[in-house]
């Protein structure tokens, strides 16, 4: 193997060591360190204990942030109509600008206080929504238009990478999302819009969570990596938490055939970005072990969203006609139907949560668990109340499935510490 090859291989090598918790992020650093693979990390300051603080400290000062914006745009909104334009743009603009200008200087220039000024810069991301809304409503431009928070995506798509902050980052794909959701509801209607939205949802999340694996490639961005596959995760498990509740495919399945170009390429965009983060998923699962259950969750929803579209192309053989007191004849789905797409999303759900805790275990990352746990606590609460609630009477009903989800509820709990635990052993050692 000439050197070239053996600095790949053990490229791929450290990355197995750091997926499996061997070594940590510093460890790996080092030893490519000496083989002139990576830059001389820094020594890690002291130990886990401080690093939490410093995750606290960034959590309060966001959540501060976040308080002050409001009240601002609350008091503005509030005297909105008593301030000339004039005064208004210098204000939207001047203040935006200088909180980008105070949060950019304690950061990167002076380091005096680069939490402070990292939260002053999500501010300031968030100032620059209420400044294109406010500016729109001066110059009588619907507020409604989801136009506005496109403009609002564009204008801080480059700031999470420029700034290297997470916090931007995620509000970015939050606006993003707001956008696609507010785009089919005026296109389509805010009722049938729903099932459509999450079938873009769920190839968005598919979408992300490759786009998080490929992070991992680049250095330079490798620690957006778990963001972007934590909120991959979060659409993916939402939208079958959706699909898992009957009422999608026994009232509006087939609704997701439109005329409309943006939401016909963005399916279009989302499926090739999807089919993508599988097929990448496939290749690294052959040279790291570690990863079989992101390809397996990843693999088992994109199936799952062809199987939802296929279906839309058989709607009518699966319909059976019913006529009411009235003599009013209308297509329902046919009740067996129903009843096995219910099974199977409710099982997918399960699947696929459990798939986010096995995922989060073995890579040593905490949120993929609680986003696990989460839906598979909340997929529990909805069968019970959809299934074994309407077969005993109300008290027993009540009864029973209190001490159910209150003995689920402590051994999830117990099985949650346990995992957070040995995850936490695996880093320190």
């Amino acid at each position: 193997m000439d050197q070239k090859g053996n600095a790949t291989w053990l490229k791929k090598e450290v990355e197995d060591w750091k997926n499996k918790g061997i070594i940590d992020e510093y460890q790996a650093q080092e030893i490519l360190s000496r083989y002139g693979l990576a830059e001389t990390p820094h020594e890690p300051q002291k130990g886990a204990k401080e690093d939490r603080s410093s995750r606290l400290i960034t959590a309060v000062s966001a959540l501060g942030a976040l308080f002050v914006g409001i009240s601002a745009i609350l008091f503005v909104a509030s005297n909105w109509n008593k301030i000339p334009n004039f005064i208004k743009l210098i204000f939207l603009f001047g203040t935006t600008f200088a909180t980008y200008f105070a949060g950019w200087k304690l950061k990167f220039s002076t380091k005096s206080r680069p939490k402070l000024g990292h939260a002053l810069l999500f501010l300031a991301s968030i100032l620059v929504g209420a400044t294109i809304f406010l500016t729109a409503q001066i110059f009588n431009v619907n507020a409604n238009s989801p136009l506005l928070v496109l403009l609002w995506f564009l204008a801080i798509s480059p700031l999470g990478y420029a700034f290297n902050s997470k916090i931007i980052l995620g509000l970015n794909i939050f606006t993003f999302a707001l956008w696609t959701i507010l785009y089919v509801s005026v296109t389509k209607g805010l009722y049938l819009s729903t099932f459509e939205t999450f079938m873009l949802y769920l190839l968005f999340g598919i979408s992300l969570y490759g786009l998080g694996q490929l992070h991992s490639r680049i250095e330079q961005y490798s620690h957006f990596q778990l963001t972007y596959q934590g909120v991959g995760l979060f659409f993916i498990l939402i939208s079958y938490f959706y699909f898992s509740l009957e009422t999608p495919y026994t009232k509006i399945l087939g609704e997701i055939s439109t005329t409309n170009w943006v939401i016909q390429l963005l399916f279009v965009l989302f499926g090739i970005a999807a089919l993508v983060s599988v097929v990448g998923s496939v290749t690294k699962y052959e040279k790291f072990k570690t990863v079989k259950y992101e390809f397996f969750v990843l693999l088992l929803a994109f199936l799952g969203w062809i199987g939802i579209w296929l279906l839309t192309f058989f709607k009518e053989s699966l319909m059976i006609t019913t006529t009411t007191s009235y003599n009013y004849t209308y297509a329902i789905l046919d009740p067996s139907v129903a009843t096995i797409l219910f099974i199977v999303f409710n099982l997918m759900l399960f699947i696929i949560s459990i798939g986010s805790i096995l995922i989060g275990y073995y890579k040593s990352t905490v949120p993929f668990v609680n986003i696990g746990m989460c839906f598979f606590v909340l997929g529990t609460l909805h069968l019970y109340f959809t299934t074994l609630y309407k077969l005993l009477p109300k008290s027993l009903a009540f009864l029973i499935g209190g001490l159910i989800l209150l003995g689920v509820g402590w051994y999830l709990e117990k099985k949650r510490r346990s995992l957070i635990s040995d995850i936490e052993a695996r880093k320190d050692g």
